[in-house]
């Protein structure tokens, strides 16, 4: 599989892409430079919007509107690109909002990580429009989040521990440990972001790795992976109209691609995103 540079370096930390079948358009983020970039598929256009805060997840909901993790906060952002913020989480000057997911039952799943990578003072929430829920504590670097709706199970990273967790779900996200789903120790780098594909297979960006792998987290083995021209491989999305292209993220490297927007063409189908109803936020 080829993996191809869509946009070359134009990223300091690429960050969570994100597939609209609606508008065909990638979205994705620049943590440090507080941008959410927008393209039509294959790099056709680009557009981007600026963000008050180190930005690190973007959202679909059921109309125009997108929202966006960023700081401590959850932004709404318009079709015109005006940006409010809707609500704000416990503000720890040691964390911020890291990788985050509208669940199958549409709350925004979101993790905050330290900012020193080293202490477990990250949780994982979820919004239902009016309030947050922490649902996970005591992590590092709250990362990945993917879910197998057919089998009732929630997969999430915690980076440094270099494993995927599986964690049984039911409609308001609260958890139930299940085990482990991928143990990477014996891989290059840390897992980073993660994506499901049809087959119920995870995609695992391996940071520090330059590699995105295909997990069974049945079998806890590994299937493929694939090579990426820069080591720290950020996150991994499924898109374009027939959802079998990845789209893989990357951070700025003066020795590779690195701040690259990469794109290979599968043989395997990915999954929709899910979408948060508008109808539920309280201002």
């Amino acid at each position: 599989m080829e993996v191809k540079t869509i946009y070359r370096k134009i990223n300091k930390l690429g960050e969570g892409p994100i597939y609209d079948e609606i508008k065909d358009l990638i979205y994705w983020v620049d943590i440090e430079d507080k941008k959410i970039y927008t393209s039509r598929t294959f790099g056709e256009e680009i557009t981007h919007i600026d963000m008050p805060e180190m930005v690190s997840a973007v959202f679909l909901t059921n109309k125009e509107e997108i929202i966006a993790s960023a700081g401590h906060s959850l932004y709404l952002i318009d079709n015109g690109k005006e940006v409010k913020k809707l609500a704000e989480v416990e503000n720890n000057i040691n964390t911020r909002f890291n990788d985050g997911k509208v669940s199958p039952d549409g709350l925004i799943i979101i993790g905050t990580m330290d900012l020193d990578q080293k202490r477990p003072i990250g949780s994982l929430y979820s919004f239902n429009g009016k309030n947050f829920k922490k649902i996970l504590e005591k992590m590092t670097i709250s990362n990945g989040l993917a879910w197998n709706t057919k089998k009732k199970v929630f997969y999430i990273i915690d980076s440094p521990t270099k494993k995927v967790t599986t964690y049984e779900y039911d409609r308001m996200m609260n958890l139930k440990y299940a085990g482990v789903a991928a143990d990477l120790k014996n891989e290059e780098g840390v897992p980073d972001g993660m994506t499901i594909d049809k087959e119920g297979m995870l995609w695992v960006a391996m940071w520090g790795g330059g590699k995105v792998i295909r997990w069974n987290p049945d079998e806890n083995k590994k299937l493929i992976e694939i090579k990426v021209p820069a080591k720290n491989t950020s996150s991994c999305n499924f898109g374009d109209k027939d959802l079998k292209t990845l789209f893989i993220t990357s951070a700025d490297s003066p020795d590779d691609l690195g701040g690259s927007l990469f794109a290979v063409k599968t043989e395997y189908e990915g999954t929709y995103s899910f979408r948060f109803d508008i109808k539920n936020i309280s201002f």
